[in-house]
């Protein structure tokens, strides 16, 4: 097959979000694909008493190399995602309950509830990507559909958290503003670094996609 021959397009649904994906060929081993990426989605939870509301949006462009060994399904697909993925929450206690920072344990203000935000940031907008596949975007044998599925994971590396915090809290000494009091500032970093340490361990993001595309 001569290059740019012929292309497909591809639909795909993945652990990066839906998908859209073009694709042509650049001999009979290797194929050329690039493709967009779109994923939002709400997400609650709570850590150490502390509700956070979070809204996760993904963005991503890439760009990848399939090569065929074999000439068959079986692909291996080195390539470059462009990144726009973050994470916001609004973060919050009940008023009266008991939450923590760091080893401190607070209970939250009645009349001037502690409330904050947190925000998540990966620090690589392009990243390498590695994927595993099966089957052909741009099938050999003649064929106008194929159903193409993939694993592989992008090194996003380590993501870091940045949580700020407003409000009254309470301990057995008496109340004070959260913001302007240098011991709870201090217990709030402990929060950070121990959430920041947490996301060491995944300096990669899994990539699971499964798609139906068309050659043309």
């Amino acid at each position: 097959m001569k290059h740019f021959s012929t292309f497909a397009l591809g639909f795909k649904a993945n652990t990066l979000g839906a998908g859209i994906e073009l694709a042509t060929p650049l001999s009979r081993s290797f194929n050329l694909r690039a493709g967009v990426n779109l994923f939002t989605f709400a997400y609650p939870f709570n850590i150490d008493g502390i509700d956070y509301n979070a809204d996760l949006h993904f963005r991503s462009g890439q760009v990848s190399l399939d090569w065929f060994p074999e000439h068959g399904g079986f692909h291996v697909s080195p390539g470059l995602v462009y990144l726009q993925n973050n994470l916001s929450a609004i973060a919050g206690v009940p008023p009266g309950q008991y939450f923590e920072l760091g080893s401190q344990g607070f209970t939250n203000s009645v009349d001037d509830p502690f409330n904050g935000t947190a925000t998540v940031v990966y620090p690589h907008r392009i990243a390498p990507m590695l994927m595993l596949g099966f089957s052909n975007i741009l099938p050999r044998n003649g064929k106008r559909f194929s159903m193409p599925y993939e694993f592989g994971v992008v090194y996003t590396g380590d993501a870091r958290v940045d949580v700020k915090l407003n409000g009254t809290a309470c301990t057995y000494e008496g109340c004070f503003d959260v913001a302007k009091n240098p011991e709870a500032q201090k217990d709030l970093q402990q929060e950070i670094d121990k959430l920041n340490h947490s996301l060491k361990s995944f300096p990669v993001y899994p990539i699971i996609s499964l798609g139906l595309a068309y050659r043309f």
